[in-house]
């Protein structure tokens, strides 16, 4: 029995390199089964990433292709990068990424984006943990503090940059973070992990995982931190301390050889300063749950998959404002829960052809509340089909086609606190999107790539509310508020150098957008005396931009790994009256470097990334009005040094922000240098 499932591994594998060295778009799942369709199982990133000495990534086409032959421009960011990277948070990862802005905040808040174009919260750029959405589109942001992953828990974060709705649906018109876990089935990782240091910092994760049988498989995943907030000076709307604390359970298995399961619940509670994009913090206390179901067969109609998950998310806001000799009080609930079912087949027709075919149901709800009392609801439903094409037109040369209408119907609804108010306008839009890239390997001269793009980003869920207040604050309904529109072009290519062990990657693009959106907190708001906002959901200006990046890596043959990139995002915005300016508020240049060093039983590594100047925004309380900040040029340098002392155990000292002691990065708190210590102890 033994010897018999390790020849059937071996086939598979041998299967699975011949075929995807010979059509790089042909899903796993239609190249490990002798007969015409596969089994049904996950992706074996481990397994095949050993097997072929880089990443394996779904993320570009929703189908398993090899990181060296994309047929877009992504990056994966790998386990072992992120692991020496140091990082206590995911926007400390991302940071090292070309082509990435990020903006911290606090302690665990932060704002990050694709390709800048996001001064106004980040509302542009998707976020996925294993293909489900925790991105918020209730108010169109991410909230990086309350993700339910441990950092070391993660397999690999994969950056799409540039517009993909075709694939990943609307919001996902500025770029894609897809974040990988270990999945049970395939990876028993199993550790301990304790660190604590600047700030009066302390945290830890534990993570087990084991395999029962083919048929069950679990993993229980805990963290959590407790930190002193960054130097508040002389605000008084940051709390003192910032924690958070998460769970997660992951069950998955085998129902018979063709047909296999999973089932994952995740549940988070931070506390911690929330900047809103009106410039100000308030204290947030976010709770967020969900629960995902997924079920794959293989079946003579192809290899079918469902997935069904539900998010919920409850905040409540406090502050107080002073300004004008009042004092404006801010107390503010709100609960967005979201249901999402996906149904998707693909087949692979012949050795050319494969197509992946796909339908989305999804269904949100909104209801707030001004100091315990509900003031209003609203709700959305979507439905939206997709295909996704793969032609290998010559050995050499693959042209990939997708496409996706989304349909959305927002309901007509009324305040239920302001009677005489009109009801807000009911809407349906129906928005088509599309990627077409061409890819050709041109051997020794490097491999060449042409994308275009249409990309959706739609209105948040909170900006459809009817005329009503909230407290202080009253919000008017904008009937002809509208989805925002991306057209893209680029170019890539990527070369191998052997002399340096390494390669050679550069993007280029250029995009316009159209009826550009920001947040809800971003929206031009005017004030009313004595004690009242009036703020006004809108669409701003046509927004154009262009650039790209260059990015040169390589490895010697004595354990040194070293990276350098520059990426620029040009950035046209005519609306030079509104204080919401993307052109301003975009950091035009950036460069990163850095390495990673192994000497024995010792890891040294360190990166650095440097970025030009940009403004960012806060608000001015003795006016009550927005008021531009220059944040200047500057540059941030981590470092880190880790001491394997056996197999078990790993003892790690990290240093951040090591160029300045107090830096400032944006409007909000300046960032504080931090060492942290950490143990890691595997089982």
């Amino acid at each position: 029995m033994l010897l018999r499932a390790i020849k059937r591994h071996n086939r598979q594998c041998l299967r699975f390199s011949s075929v995807l060295s010979f059509s790089t778009t042909l899903a796993v799942g239609l190249l490990v089964f002798p007969d015409r369709y596969a089994h049904a199982q996950n992706l074996d990133y481990s397994t095949f990433e050993k097997l072929f000495n880089e990443p394996i990534t779904s993320s570009a086409t929703g189908k398993p292709q090899r990181a060296s032959e994309l047929p877009t421009d992504i990056q994966v960011v790998t386990a072992e990068q992120i692991r020496t990277s140091g990082a206590q948070t995911l926007p400390e990862v991302l940071r090292m990424v070309p082509g990435v802005d990020v903006r911290r905040y606090s302690v665990l808040g932060a704002n990050v984006s694709i390709r800048g174009n996001d001064a106004a919260g980040g509302s542009r750029t998707l976020v996925l943990i294993d293909g489900r959405q925790v991105y918020l589109d209730g108010y169109n942001y991410t909230d990086w503090g309350a993700l339910p992953v441990s950092i070391r828990d993660i397999r690999q974060i994969e950056v799409i940059r540039g517009p993909n709705s075709a694939v990943y649906g609307f919001n996902a018109s500025g770029g894609v973070i897809n974040i990988v876990t270990r999945d049970p089935q395939h990876e028993n990782k199993n550790y301990i992990h304790v660190e604590g240091g600047s700030l009066n910092g302390f945290g830890g994760e534990l993570v087990a995982s084991h395999k029962f049988s083919d048929a069950f498989a679990a993993k229980l995943s805990l963290n959590g931190m407790r930190s002193d907030e960054y130097d508040r000076g002389s605000r008084r709307d940051v709390p003192a301390q910032t924690s958070n604390i998460n769970a997660a359970l992951e069950l998955r298995g085998q129902i018979s050889p063709r047909v296999e399961w999973g089932l994952t619940g995740t549940i988070d509670q931070e506390r911690s300063p929330f900047w809103l994009d009106i410039g100000s913090y308030f204290t947030s206390r976010p709770l967020s749950k969900s629960l995902e179901g997924r079920l794959a067969a293989d079946t003579d109609w192809g290899l079918v998959e469902f997935r069904a998950y539900q998010n919920s998310f409850t905040n409540k806001t406090t502050d107080n404002i002073a300004a004008f000799g009042t004092v404006i009080p801010i107390d503010f609930g709100y609960d967005l829960e979201t249901t999402v079912a996906q149904l998707s087949d693909t087949i692979s027709i012949n050795n050319q052809n494969d197509l992946r075919l796909g339908v989305e149901y999804r269904y949100s709800t909104l209801s707030g509340a001004q100091a315990g009392t509900k003031i209003g609801s609203e709700s959305d439903m979507l439905a939206a089909g997709s295909a996704v094409w793969d032609y290998r037109i010559l050995p050499k040369l693959t042209l990939t086609n997708a496409v996706r209408v989304d349909s959305l119907l927002v309901p007509s609804v009324r305040s239920p606190i302001l009677s005489d108010a009109p009801a807000s306008a009911a809407r349906h839009y129906i928005e088509p999107s599309f990627n077409s890239r061409i890819r050709y390997d041109a051997g020794d001269l490097g491999t060449f790539g042409l994308n275009a793009a249409r990309g959706i980003q739609l209105p948040a869920l909170f900006d459809f509310a009817p005329s009503t207040m909230l407290g202080p604050v009253a919000v008017i309904n904008n009937p002809s508020l509208a989805p925002s529109t991306t057209i893209n072009v680029g170019l890539n290519y990527s070369h191998s150098i052997k002399p340096l062990n390494g390669s050679l990657s550069v993007a280029l693009f250029a995009q316009r957008t159209s009826d550009m959106l920001g947040t809800p907190f971003a929206s031009n708001y005017t004030f009313v005396p004595p004690s009242s906002i009036t703020m006004f959901p809108k669409n701003y200006n046509r927004v154009d931009d262009a650039g790209g990046e260059i990015r040169l890596e390589g490895k010697t043959g004595f354990n040194f790994h070293w990276d350098l990139s520059y990426a620029m995002a040009s950035v046209r915005d005519p609306d030079k009256s509104s204080m919401i300016n993307f052109q301003r508020q975009t950091p035009v240049n950036t460069v990163i470097g850095g390495f990673e060093y192994m000497l024995g039983p010792v890891e040294f590594s360190a990166h650095a990334r440097w970025q030009s100047h940009y403004q960012d925004v806060t608000a001015d309380f003795s006016t009550l009005q927005l008021k531009n900040v220059k944040v200047k040029d500057f540059v941030t340098v981590n470092a880190r040094v880790g001491w394997k002392i056996d197999k078990h155990f790993l003892l790690s000292l990290s240093g951040q922000q090591l160029g300045d002691s107090r830096l400032r990065e944006t409007s909000g708190l300046r960032i504080d240098r931090r060492i942290i210590a950490g143990l890691t102890a595997g089982f």
